[in-house]
């Protein structure tokens, strides 16, 4: 299987840094720039981008701003918040409240940037699989809860061969949580390493 291209967008004020970030990691990375937020919020909603880095001063939003309107509706993106001020106070607050994975001084170090956007990059696959296997995890429970279901309404009948029947689907459903229980168990231990 051919390794997957790692999409970054990189949003920012000033088309020097733009022209830059692009030359610098083109070769790499499929990069987008843009310099307008609203630019970068189309790109977001058209391609599946698995880093985002932002400037943080820019004229009509902050970059801190800029995640948190993106956050809901693309929560597993990893935010990067670049910035050349000491604007410490934001960058931490930013960090605090889960909208930033990383922040990068500018100028940037490339060796240290491209370590950054790699690792974002794998966070981002950790939180795409995490939401898999939550959606299969719910999935199997609405199964089971629609069993349980049947079993109820079979007990209602009150007969001897259904409550055996009902017997017999509860061992079998048993094995099936179990076997569930440790398919779980297996992708925790992937996940952990």
């Amino acid at each position: 299987m051919a390794e997957e291209i790692i999409r970054v967008l990189y949003l920012d004020d000033e088309e020097a840094n733009l022209f830059s970030f692009k030359a610098a990691f083109r070769r790499e990375f499929e990069v987008h720039t843009c310099i307008e937020p609203h630019q970068a919020v189309r790109l977001l909603d058209e391609h599946d981008f698995h880093v985002v880095l932002s400037d943080q001063r820019m004229p009509r939003i902050s970059g801190v701003e800029f995640f948190e309107l993106i956050m809901p509706d693309h929560p597993d993106v990893s935010r990067v918040l670049v910035t050349g001020y000491a604007d410490t106070d934001a960058v931490v607050d930013a960090i605090n409240k889960g909208q930033v994975y990383r922040f990068v001084s500018k100028p940037w170090n490339e060796e240290e940037l491209r370590n950054v956007i790699q690792s974002g990059y794998d966070l981002n696959q950790s939180r795409v699989q995490n939401a898999e296997q939550g959606s299969e995890v719910l999935a199997m429970l609405e199964k089971f809860a629609g069993r349980v279901q049947e079993f109820e309404q079979a007990l209602e009948e009150g007969s001897s061969a259904s409550v055996s029947r009902v017997q017999q689907d509860l061992r079998n459903l048993r094995l099936e949580v179990l076997e569930e229980r440790q398919r779980y168990a297996q992708w925790m231990d992937r996940t952990a390493k």
